[in-house]
């Protein structure tokens, strides 16, 4: 079981954290950068067959829980925000796919008081009925901002330039709950038709039975969404990832899992 951190703990800065398998060290991805000139090269070496799927949330509970359950089957990029992403996406770093929660703070929270704060949009979630959850996002909207969103658009235009198709999956129950149609990302088309739902979201520290089978789900989510990946990728990207070759802006591994 992972214990849901309070105060600023909950909220700690993660700008790229690399997870090749459970049975290697977590590595910083500005360490990686730093200490190896060709890092990109370094790091498909690393990856091997296993998909590098980037997750972003701005808790820190939230991501120790995804790495905890997914690190069997997938090599993983944890971020706590948007802006990290950006940098990491700006440095052509390698991505299958990325899964996203929507909500994240609009101001980082500078003491325990503001975070701790923060935390209680969750009392006031758990506490309503469900037509009155709307006007919770209405009090709140201020406080908190729809960055998973943004990431989105940014993947997106970041794919297009690389002739690419990077899905992204939004990690979210409270966003089918809260958002009203006029807060739903809606423009460009591109990165609306390439974002998808994943709504299997648990409270960090459930376990046991539920915890295996939302898992089961989210992972035959996402290698459904990779197998999209390559399958909407040109023919040459699909001999040069098969080959392990980066040439131009053809960095990616487009394998999954499956093909281990």
């Amino acid at each position: 079981m992972i214990n849901a951190h309070t105060g600023l703990a909950a909220f700690d800065e993660d700008a790229g954290t690399l997870r090749v398998d459970p049975d290697s060290q977590p590595m910083p991805l500005v360490e990686l950068q730093k200490t190896h000139r060709s890092w990109r090269k370094t790091l498909k070496k690393r990856l091997g067959n296993r998909p590098l799927v980037w997750f972003v949330d701005d808790e820190h509970a939230n991501r120790a829980w995804f790495v905890e359950n997914h690190q069997n089957h997938f090599a993983l990029l944890t971020f706590s925000n948007r802006r990290h992403v950006a940098a990491a996406l700006t440095a052509g770093t390698l991505c299958d796919a990325v899964v996203t929660d929507v909500f994240f703070p609009a101001k980082p929270p500078r003491d325990d008081a503001q975070a701790d704060h923060l935390l209680t949009i969750y009392n006031e979630i758990y506490g309503c009925t469900v037509s009155d959850l709307p006007r919770v996002w209405d009090r709140w909207k201020g406080e908190w901002s729809l960055d998973g969103f943004d990431i989105a658009r940014d993947v997106a235009e970041h794919a297009a330039r690389c002739n690419e198709r990077i899905p992204v999956l939004l990690f979210s129950r409270k966003a089918t709950l809260l958002l009203s149609c006029n807060d739903w990302l809606v423009s460009p088309s591109s990165a609306v038709e390439n974002t998808h739902w994943m709504l299997e979201k648990l409270d960090p520290s459930e376990a046991g039975e539920s915890a295996s089978r939302a898992t089961r789900i989210q992972r035959d989510r996402i290698n459904a969404m990779l197998r999209y990946r390559r399958q909407s990728a040109p023919w040459l990207t699909k001999q040069l990832g098969r080959l392990s070759i980066g040439w131009g802006p053809v960095r990616y591994s487009l394998r999954s899992a499956e093909e281990k």
